[in-house]
């Protein structure tokens, strides 16, 4: 009887480990991804994996018989850039309020620039999107 909780707990904390590690490395994964976004998007270029994200919501839509994007490809781009900005405004991940404001700064710039253009012309500005030949390869 003993053997058999013994085993029980070892199996429990050994599933309690995994979910932590687990949990640890998505978490580590959407702030590398935010991180990586507003990177790209500072250097003047169109994540690749949001150009991959909308252009294949779009392509979906396509092969549906009546069926329209509920938004365009500029409009889902801004609605990407708008949740990074609110990610930011709220990250503790900054060496100090000045860092903070000169990426939201940029990142809010580059919301206006792109407001102003087509889906296809973001991608061009940026080298991705919808003429985009370049694949996205994840780490």
């Amino acid at each position: 009887m003993g053997i058999v909780l013994l085993a029980a707990a070892i199996a429990f904390a050994l599933v309690i480990i995994f979910i932590v590690t687990y949990m640890r490395r998505v978490a580590d994964y959407a702030i590398t991804d935010q991180f990586r976004a507003a990177e790209s998007i500072t250097n003047g270029r169109f994540p690749k994996k949001w150009a991959m994200q909308i252009d294949r919501r779009l392509a979906f839509m396509t092969i549906i018989p009546g069926k329209t994007p509920r938004a365009s490809g500029t409009e889902q781009a801004l609605q990407k850039l708008e949740r990074l900005i609110r990610f930011f405004e709220k990250s503790p991940f900054f060496e100090n309020a000045q860092a903070r404001e000169l990426l939201l700064t940029q990142l809010k710039e580059t919301c206006q620039r792109w407001s102003m253009l087509t889906w296809e012309e973001i991608g061009k500005d940026a080298g991705h999107g919808a003429d985009s030949t370049d694949e996205y390869k994840p780490d």
